[in-house]
């Protein structure tokens, strides 16, 4: 049973202006009167009696963004002195109470001073006229209810307009509990999959971590071309079985001159010498070749990056574009199951509605005496009974009905989420095209490169070729000496040197296979990386479906309590994401585009659901009531505060008093 709370009597006293004024409260009480004439200040009392707030949550106090309570002159000067009291009479569950709170200033004279000075105010608190503390007080209120609940069951617009869509949506699922994850999958079974992944978490924590993996995923993704394009530059294009030839065919001759040079007597030390110096220089002429070759070949280098940077944009265009054509035929799925469920909940209201009541005439005899009831008591059960089947026949109705719209919006919404796929796809078709351009564009600038010559200006490098060839000459020029084993170390040392560079090119053999083998292993990790962000995707669509279906399971939970409102509990997004939120709705209306009328009606309405999950009615305060024609029926008390042309508060009592 609900507890009730019921204003009785309200008693003002210097509050707000008014000077004197008792209201006697019944189920129905209309205030009277003209703008400015204390209708307002009567719902201030009541609030400020029970929790020190007026109806705006503002404190009593002196600045201008408090709740004034003391009187003013004609000048708008406070009139000091004044006693402000507020006292009700409340009937919980039948038994009054009366509760009264005194607003007071203190006065000090300290002394060698003449005057008192105003030194500060003070609250005096009355239950059943006997003295209590503050502290004693509000624990008797809040006994009585919560603030916050009070606040949702007296006003019927703070429920839409003073609290967050969070705050709202968290009281609607309290109301009505939540949907069971069970229930979800059995109305849509393409959920299945996600029961496994809900197992260990709640589907914030679901989301997060899919979020997480995939950020790190793309990340680990993005790189590998680059590394892949970095390998490939490094591998040499040389012919290593041709190396391998020379180096057989050269490998004899040195031991042939090694064994000449035994039987040499003498080696021309001079030759030599510059034969090492010529060496050196051709091993520096070669570094610079080798640098200057890397440096001209950069732009070529900076378009093949451009072509992979491009390839990869394009990967992801199509891949994106790949998930939008699949999610689009999922959605295309879903429609003929949907329609198939409206059809069996069609010819379900159908078979309802043509059902009739067949009484059984036995029901009407004692089963003691087997004598037949009198037949006013027999017409009296039967028309009771017919009653109790049409009320649950059109409550069935309703709810198949509520079904029904349900599933329409649902189709609605999926047939404009595949016309935001078709527009999309055609968009990403556009950037496909437009990127394959652009890599053609690349591919002929790479293949029209034409490189330079990056040596026709090095100093240094001419420099070298000129001394190289002043030691050339001096080392061709005739020797007086003719030394055998200075040819036979000559020859040697040729022979030599052209092995040293053989060996130094074959060393990039083991080198260009290993860069192979790592291009393999990064294009096979590329591909992993790529099917785990697929699946990850396929996570993240599943948990947004999830999401709309309880969303929906919750709107039609809710919205079958209401009997004036429905609520709208996520906006899907252009791109398919779903959005939370709990926006009340008067016929499609949103309660904050609604008149004044329906949005009054619309709070009444949700009072009297809340009314009964928290098991408590209160009084409610009506203000511009005169803008309502027809107000829903309402189990509370009704205080309705009225715009007339009364100068003064006419107060009226529309039914007798409350029990």
């Amino acid at each position: 049973m609900n507890k009730q709370i019921i204003l009785r009597k309200l008693s003002l006293k210097n509050f707000k202006g008014i000077k004197k004024l008792d209201v006697d409260f019944s189920k129905i009480t209309n205030i009277y009167g003209d703008n400015g004439t204390g209708k307002t200040s009567i719902a201030d009392a009541f609030m400020w009696l029970l929790f020190d707030k007026d109806t705006k949550n503002r404190v009593v106090g002196e600045k201008e963004s408090n709740f004034q309570i003391k009187t003013l002159d004609r000048n708008g000067d406070i009139l000091h002195g004044l006693e402000h009291t507020v006292t009700g009479v409340l009937n919980i569950d039948n038994r009054d109470m009366m509760f009264s709170k005194t607003y007071k200033e203190k006065w000090t004279k300290k002394r060698g001073e003449a005057e008192k000075r105003l030194t500060g105010h003070e609250t005096l608190y009355y239950i059943d006229e006997v003295p209590v503390k503050k502290r004693e007080y509000q624990d008797k209120i809040n006994s009585l209810i919560d603030e916050n609940v009070f606040k949702l069951l007296t006003n019927p617009v703070f429920f839409s307009t003073n609290m967050s869509w969070q705050d709202r949506r968290k009281i609607l699922i309290e109301t009505i509990g939540d949907v069971s994850i069970e229930r979800i999958i059995n109305y849509n079974s393409s959920l299945k999959m996600i029961e496994r992944l809900l197992a260990d978490k709640d589907m914030e924590m679901l989301k997060k971590s899919i979020a997480a993996r995939k950020k790190k995923l793309n990340e680990d993704i993005k790189s590998i071309p680059y590394r892949i394009d970095e390998c490939n530059n490094s591998i040499k294009n040389i012919d290593f079985d041709a190396l391998e030839f020379r180096k057989r065919s050269i490998l004899p001759s040195i031991k042939s001159l090694e064994e000449q040079l035994i039987d040499s007597s003498k080696v021309n030390d001079e030759i030599l010498k510059q034969k090492d110096k010529l060496y050196e220089l051709k091993s520096k002429l070669r570094d610079i070749e080798y640098r200057a070759t890397n440096e001209a070949n950069k732009p070529k280098q900076e378009l093949e990056m451009n072509k992979v940077e491009i390839e990869r944009e394009l990967w992801q265009l199509n891949s994106e574009l790949e998930k939008l054509i699949d999610r689009k035929s999922f959605y295309e799925k879903q429609i003929p199951q949907l329609e198939s469920k409206t059809d069996e909940l069609r010819n379900k209201w159908f078979n309802l509605n043509s059902e009739i009541l067949e009484i059984d005439e036995n029901e009407f005899i004692c089963p003691t005496c087997k004598r037949p009831f009198e037949v006013e008591d027999v017409e009296i059960k039967k028309h009771e009974m017919m009653e109790n089947f049409n009320q649950n026949k059109a409550k069935k109705l309703a709810e198949i009905q509520s079904q029904g719209k349900g599933i329409k919006e649902n189709i609605e919404k999926l047939q404009d989420d595949i016309k935001s796929f078709d527009f999309k796809i055609e968009a990403l078709n556009s950037q496909i095209n437009d990127k394959t351009m652009a890599k053609q564009e690349v591919e002929y600038k790479i293949r029209d490169y034409i490189e330079t010559d990056p040596l026709l200006d090095n100093t240094e490098y001419q420099s070298l070729k000129a001394e190289i060839a002043e030691v050339e000459e001096k080392i061709n020029q005739p020797q007086t000496m003719s030394d055998k084993a200075g040819e036979l170390k000559s020859r040697k040392y040729a022979l030599q040197e052209e092995l040293e560079e053989i060996n130094g090119q074959l060393a990039y053999e083991k080198q260009n296979i290993e860069l192979k083998a790592r291009i393999s292993q990064l294009e096979e990790e590329e591909k992993k990386l790529a099917g785990q962000i697929a699946e990850l995707e396929g996570q993240e669509f599943l948990c947004e479906e999830f999401i709309k279906t309880k969303v929906e399971l919750l709107e039609s939970k809710i919205n079958s309590k209401f009997k004036y409102v429905n609520f709208k509990l996520f906006d899907i997004q252009v791109n398919g994401g779903i959005n939370e939120c709990c926006e009340a709705l008067i016929n499609g209306v949103p309660f904050s585009n609604a008149n004044t009328a329906s949005q009054i009606n619309a709070g009444l309405d949700i009072i009297n659901i809340l009314s009964d999950h928290y098991k408590v009615s209160v009084p409610i305060f009506i203000d511009n009531r005169e803008s309502i024609n027809e107000i829903l029926e309402c189990n509370s008390q009704l205080v309705n505060l009225i715009v007339s042309n009364d100068k003064n508060l006419n107060i009226k009592n529309l039914e007798s008093e409350v029990a």
